[in-house]
């Protein structure tokens, strides 16, 4: 009877071993083969990046300060991470090419926008589907309606992506639109990603921290940021991360990309002046990666340090990544803003802001 009983559970510790064997394996598979994850640099690239920057070395890419990602206990889960309905989004007011010395903006929640600087369209980070995730079936889903679909959108002078990970990086909006872009602006590494999935080489722009291109009477600079990269994570941080200064010599633009607050924004100044416009990540925001992401209350301070004219929260308002509300990063922006005397404009999403009548966009639409 023992040595029966003995035999069952040999059997049942074996098919236990077989069972995490084959999700191991199935696991590492999916992590390597599936498109949606994307390529990761080679031998080569690897190489070329310790040469070009010294913030690459032991195989990744690193930040300027002592970073780590989590820094603290969770904070308590909000009731509200997700709103009780859908949030409706405007129609957008999008021409295929904007007048010469004109800048206009649509915000399509989260950090998806479309900067139309002079005749320029460039789109930043577009995440158009429904999940912020590698599956359509699992991961952050959208709460608030995506105002336009890839069709609809103009012609693309330049897409930036900021980083690799999936609120930012969607495979199936860049398989879209990839043939109306002439030309993408990456941090390095994410050229990578993108040639995997089809994207011409030589429509790809990488870029380390500091370095400019012009395209079309537009500069457009990489700037730093202090964040971490990785859709595979067991490759952390293979690709570098950051912001974009553009400038057309009529209008400033700076879009923060993901990271926390340091003193990196009052060199952004010293180096290209006060942007007219400024786009900050100012959600998703935790006690747990306070170095990650920055509240709202660095992100005022972030638009004073760079001496922005004017400054848009960006990084909320379509995911729940974090645990506050899903208002809660405009409500403290907006009080922040109030207090200190910064510029603060609040458009809906899809609403298409002009420059000059910027003033006006002041809406609290949350309520």
């Amino acid at each position: 009877m023992k040595k029966r009983i003995g035999k069952i559970i040999m059997k049942v510790i074996l098919i236990l071993i077989i069972m995490v064997g084959v999700i191991l394996v199935a696991g590492l598979l999916f992590l390597n083969l599936y498109p949606t994850i994307g390529d990761i640099p080679g031998k080569a690239d690897r190489i070329s990046y310790a040469d070009i920057t010294k913030l690459y070395y032991d195989g990744q890419f690193h930040d300027e300060k002592a970073f780590q990602v989590m820094t603290g206990k969770q904070g308590t889960a909000s009731e509200r991470k997700i709103p009780d309905t859908i949030i409706k989004a405007d129609k957008p007011d999008i021409l295929n090419e904007n007048d010469p010395g004109v800048l206009k903006l649509t915000w399509f929640g989260h950090s998806s926008s479309l900067i139309q600087l002079g005749s320029s369209n460039v789109l930043i980070d577009p995440v158009l589907e429904g999940r912020a995730s590698p599956v359509s079936f699992v991961g952050p889903k959208r709460f608030a309606e995506c105002p336009v679909t890839v069709e609809e959108l103009p012609e693309i002078n330049v897409l930036f992506i900021s980083h690799d990970h999936y609120d930012h990086l969607e495979y199936s909006t860049i398989k879209k639109i990839h043939p109306k872009v002439k030309r993408f602006i990456v941090p390095l590494g994410i050229d990578r990603i993108l040639t995997g999935w089809g994207v011409p080489a030589e429509k790809i722009t990488a870029l380390n921290w500091w370095e400019e291109i012009t395209l079309d009477g537009v500069s457009y600079a990489l700037t730093p940021s202090q964040h971490y990269t990785g859709r595979n994570p067991l490759k952390a941080n293979s690709t570098f991360w950051g912001g974009l200064f553009m400038n057309d010599g009529t209008h400033k633009v700076y879009y923060t990309g993901d990271g926390g607050y340091y003193d990196v924004f009052s060199r952004i100044y010293e180096k290209y002046g006060a942007p007219d416009l400024m786009l900050a990540d100012s959600g998703q925001y935790d006690p747990a990666w306070s170095m990650t992401h920055m509240f709202p209350e660095e992100a005022v301070q972030a638009a004073m340090d760079v001496q922005a004219k004017w400054y848009i929260p960006v990084h909320w308002g379509a995911f729940s990544l974090s645990n506050h509300a899903w208002d809660d990063p405009i409500i403290r922006a907006k009080a922040a803003a109030d207090e200190n005397n910064i510029n603060m404009a609040t458009p809906r999403i899809g609403q298409t802001v002009d420059f000059d009548l910027i003033g006006g966009y002041n809406e609290c639409w949350w309520e």
